[in-house]
């Protein structure tokens, strides 16, 4: 298979391919002259095993006339050629007929995808009207990966099954093959299990009466939702027709806070300390040592075996607080009956019970890349390197198959840019820098890459539900078009530059994007302040549109206009369902920066100390305890501050968390009299004071959220 492989892509490479506007571009790709008119008596037909194939391209092309065989004229034929690589298509569009080929189902599947975007756009809102003429040319194409795939968190913020669905559609649509599917968190579990049904009718909801905590957003109501078994097996085929496997996720041995909720047993037996919690165990860590926990993880193994017909099960292995095994009477026992040396194998006897009840089920383990540290686990275990590149590097090093997926290049809940919703811990980034990751600039050598199983992009959705997670806009704009250039990036063994990426991105496939619906991210536009006149322009054609925050008039931009408050002025494009973030001149992202003291009724930690809060940046405050009712966080002014908006937010900087769940704002003209100004809403509000200030009081009107400690952030000044 590996000489085949090589073979087939030596072809392609000396045969000079064309660039096409297919994304991802095809290895080859040659053009020929004439037209090929798809009309009402075009016939489809299609190998025996290509069924389900040949209906997925019958829901886009409206053709009336369709048999399992013949190869005529005026026709589209589907068949397998077993010369091809497994994943490879061959397409040809003559005047007379289109073949396809491909070296197995997938393959057929994966040429299906670049005619289709051969097609106009309107391929993909399933109103195409015929006839239509597609020019002619061969595509000779193949992966440079087996697996290339998305990790969706829906443990976070629900996803119902319909929208899985539209996003296995998406992927299907920029030939992705794997969705892992991360079905339990701390903050929720998701599948059904008919032995243990209290799992999901339970803990797939958090707030209200639930006994798992809210999180993040929706703190004021019972939220959730849960994927019956039934859902699942639908989800599974439905994505098998789109070539695509479906790996489930059970996290653990940490990350279990929602089961530990439910099920307080499976937790270690010591009494935790909830004086800096509000009385609540917040505890997420299966103990190792109890024999029941592994009768229970046995259960669910068995049921999760049934549903998915991937042979793998991630059981997660990242980020286990290891203290809880540490306090834990049973696991130090454990330790030393065993003679283990630290928690970490603690951990590694843990993971290597797991594995084997997948073993009596037919699974093998997936893991995140911390679980493999201790080098102990079996080799056929396929690890995630999530933390970085060294991480990747080291597991291949081990021997394990390794799927790549670096947060600073592949978590797409990162930010785009610094003005925007998202996570920075591990860069901030678009798919420009998507586009330009290399394995070979990374350190991986042919041996390393004999361990490569494939990449991996990620969404992990801790802010999704604060920005109306009943519906698909934010999700789409993290993913798009940062995904397509990880399609790019995960099929290609070319390397394509940018501007011809952008390029076929604004010419053609934002057309499609916008027919599949998608509310994709534009580009932020570059605004401009010079002379007296205020300005902006795109790269990508959109319209641009702004606002006089004064008074809240939107209007579309033509042309420079003369301006002498560039700050009230905010930018941004749109394209159909498509659109930028908001942006403006310098003069309207400047933050002020007065000197300022902060004081808290709470005491803060000597490592994240008050003072970080006075410093306007990423540095945070982290107090040593949850609050109650009364306490506050002050800042006080060197001198009376005058502004035209405040942003005060307890929490983490890019999540809601640790933060006051029920407060107010209170401001002060002379330090000693304050007046209620806003209430908290997700910790945080934004005042917009008409006199100078001297002083700013976030009160708390009731406990935090459910964590240990409250996170103190500087102001945001404008």
């Amino acid at each position: 298979m590996r000489t085949k492989l090589l073979i087939f892509f030596l072809l392609a490479v000396l045969q000079t391919a064309t660039v096409s506007a297919i994304i991802p571009n095809p290895s080859r790709f040659t053009h020929c002259s004439g037209e090929f008119v798809i009309d009402a008596n075009t016939t489809l037909s299609w190998d025996e095993e290509l069924r389900d194939a040949a209906i997925y391209l019958l829901e886009y092309l409206p053709l009336r006339h369709f048999a399992q065989t013949g190869n005529g004229t005026n026709s589209i034929r589907l068949s397998i050629d077993s010369s091809l690589p497994a994943e490879g298509c061959a397409l040809r569009i003559d005047t007379d007929r289109i073949t396809l080929s491909g070296g197995s189902y997938g393959g057929v599947f994966n040429g299906i995808q670049s005619l289709l975007q051969l097609l106009p756009a309107q391929v993909y809102a399933k109103s195409l009207h015929l006839p239509v003429s597609v020019g002619c040319c061969e595509a000779v194409d193949a992966p440079r990966f087996d697996y290339r795939g998305l990790s969706l968190d829906v443990a976070r913020t629900w996803i119902p099954a319909d929208r899985v669905k539209r996003y296995i559609d998406l992927l299907a649509c920029h030939k992705i093959n794997k969705l892992h599917f991360h079905l339990t968190d701390d903050e929720g579990w998701r599948i059904e299990l008919k032995s243990h049904p209290e799992f999901a009718r339970t803990g797939g909801f958090r707030g209200g009466d639930s006994p798992v905590h809210p999180r993040y957003a929706k703190f004021d109501e019972k939220w959730g939702g849960y994927y019956t078994q039934r859902e699942l097996r639908d989800i599974v085929e439905y994505a098998r027709i789109r070539n695509i496997e479906v790996i489930p996720e059970i996290d653990m041995p940490g990350h279990s806070k929602a089961l530990g909720a439910i099920r307080h047993d499976i937790l270690c037996d010591f009494v935790p300390d909830t004086a800096r919690t509000n009385g609540l165990d917040i505890r997420n860590v299966w103990c190792a040592a109890k024999e029941s926990n592994y009768a229970l993880i046995d259960d669910i193994i068995r049921e999760v075996s049934t549903i998915f017909t991937s042979k793998y099960i991630h059981i997660g292995g990242d980020e286990v607080d290891m203290s809880q095994w540490r306090k834990c009477p049973d696991c130090q026992r454990l330790k030393r009956e065993k003679g283990l040396n630290s928690e970490k194998q603690i951990e590694d006897y843990f993971i290597a019970r797991v594995t084997a009840i997948l073993a009596k089920y037919g699974k093998v383990p997936a893991v995140w890349n911390e679980a493999v540290d201790g080098g102990t686990l079996p080799k056929a275990t396929r690890v995630h390197g999530w933390q970085s590149i060294k991480h990747c590097l080291r597991a291949v090093e081990k021997g394990y198959p390794t799927i790549v997926m670096p947060g600073a290049y592949f978590y797409f809940d990162m930010k785009q840019s610094a003005n925007e919703a998202g996570h920075t811990w591990a860069a901030i980034f678009d798919a420009k820098k998507v586009l330009s990751f290399d394995l070979d600039r990374n350190g991986f050598t042919e041996r390393h890459l004999a361990k490569v199983a494939g990449l991996e992009a990620s969404f992990f959705s801790e802010i999704y539900i604060e920005h109306s997670p009943e519906k698909s806009d934010y999700l789409d704009y993290m993913l798009f078009p940062r995904l397509c250039a990880f399609a790019e990036v995960a099929w290609s063994s070319r390397k394509r530059n940018w501007d011809d990426f952008h390029s076929s991105l604004v010419t053609d496939h934002y057309d499609r994007m916008q027919a599949m619906g998608i509310a994709f991210r534009l580009c932020t536009p570059n605004v401009k302040y010079a002379d007296g006149m205020l300005s902006a322009s795109t790269d990508d054609g959109a319209v641009i549109y702004y606002t006089d925050e004064r008074n809240g008039k939107r209007t579309r931009y033509t042309a420079p206009f003369p301006c002498d408050a560039p700050e009230h002025f905010a930018f941004c494009s749109e394209y159909g369902s498509a659109g930028s973030c908001t942006t403006g001149s310098k003069e309207y992202l400047r933050m002020l920066t007065p000197q300022v003291t902060v004081t808290s009724s709470m005491t803060c930690s000597a490592k994240n100390p008050i003072e970080n809060a006075a410093t306007y940046s990423n540095k945070i405050a982290r107090t040593t305890r949850a609050a109650h009712a009364g306490d506050w966080i002050a800042y006080s002014f060197a001198e009376p501050m005058s502004c035209r908006k405040i942003e005060v937010q307890t929490g983490h900087i890019h999540l809601r968390r640790c933060l006051f769940l029920a407060g107010h704002v209170e401001i002060s003209e002379d330090g000693k009299t304050f007046v209620r100004a806003a209430e908290l809403h997700n910790g945080g509000a934004v005042i917009c004071p008409d006199k100078p200030l001297t002083a700013i009081r976030i009160v708390a009107d009731g406990n935090s959220d459910a964590e240990d400690n409250v996170v103190i952030q500087s102001l945001k000044i404008k």
